[in-house]
């Protein structure tokens, strides 16, 4: 087994995403919309069921603060900040490996022009504990080099990155088997993804920046509503057409490491 170079600049990689999403932008909108619903909505309402703020938190640790500097942190956190359980943190580390699977499974079969659905980003459930499996040590791993410092965590972040591709693609594979291939497939290829994820930074900035500038501009003049409830969809749609962008770009980097395709010769869907 021979590792694939991805010499393909950046631009070219993010083109052949879009070739893939023509005509079906609505449908992967779709599909990373219920991947951010379903991680984070549960989330959201376990914190508000079962969550502490911050300064209840800080008054469980520091019972009897009469200093003035903790009185008067306790009543700014109490008036701003969120509630946070560990319920919800709980439910995060469950599912987000059979929500990365499935999700990665639909842009796949999105590249390679095969039937898609949204509600494929459920069928990562289909492989639950292999996929909470990978996920959990692709994140031991990724911690245990970020204890070295930050750039260790970002390679070892790029190294397992086709880990879930690959178990998309055979779900038969084993978590370590996965993670290996990974391993092998990004020699020499860390720094070809690391540069196409960062050439991503303007649209997740500038989608981001819109979304915070328009949300501050309605809010006073609708409030809380359910005009605003309806804008914040429409802004989450947004994000969602960056995260579809992203996915497919993934797929298609993915593709020409497994020596499916090609960039400079075939189409997506031709090979």
């Amino acid at each position: 087994m021979y590792n694939i170079i991805v010499t393909e600049p950046s631009s070219n990689l993010r083109m052949l995403g879009r070739q893939a999403l023509a005509g079906k932008w609505q449908v992967a909108i779709i599909a990373a919309l219920i991947y951010q619903i379903c991680l984070t909505l549960p989330a959201l309402i376990l914190d508000q069921l079962f969550g502490k703020t911050l300064a209840e938190l800080y008054d469980n640790i520091y019972v009897g603060t009469t200093n003035t500097f903790g009185s008067d942190f306790v009543a700014y956190v109490s008036n701003s900040a969120e509630k946070v359980s560990s319920m919800s943190g709980l439910y995060v580390f469950l599912v987000t490996g059979a929500f990365t699977l499935g999700t990665t499974l639909f842009f796949l079969n999105l590249f390679r022009r095969k039937p898609t659905d949204p509600a494929q980003v459920f069928s990562g459930f289909e492989q639950f504990f292999k996929a909470l499996g990978l996920f959990f040590v692709m994140s031991v791993f990724i911690f245990l080099w970020s204890l070295l410092l930050i750039v260790p965590g970002i390679i070892a972040t790029l190294r397992y990155s086709q880990a879930f591709f690959i178990l998309a693609d055979d779900p038969t594979k084993g978590v370590f088997q996965c993670i290996n291939e990974s391993k092998w497939m990004m020699r020499g290829n860390k720094g070809s993804l690391f540069w196409l994820e960062l050439s991503f930074i303007g649209w997740i900035l500038l989608t981001n920046i819109a979304v915070m500038i328009l949300h501050g501009f309605l809010f006073p003049i609708f409030g809380g509503g359910v005009i605003m409830v309806i804008l914040d969809w429409i802004f989450s749609l947004a994000i969602c057409w960056v995260i579809a962008y992203i996915f497919a770009t993934e797929a298609a980097f993915y593709e020409i490491l497994r020596g499916n395709l090609r960039a400079n010769t075939y189409a997506p869907g031709q090979y």
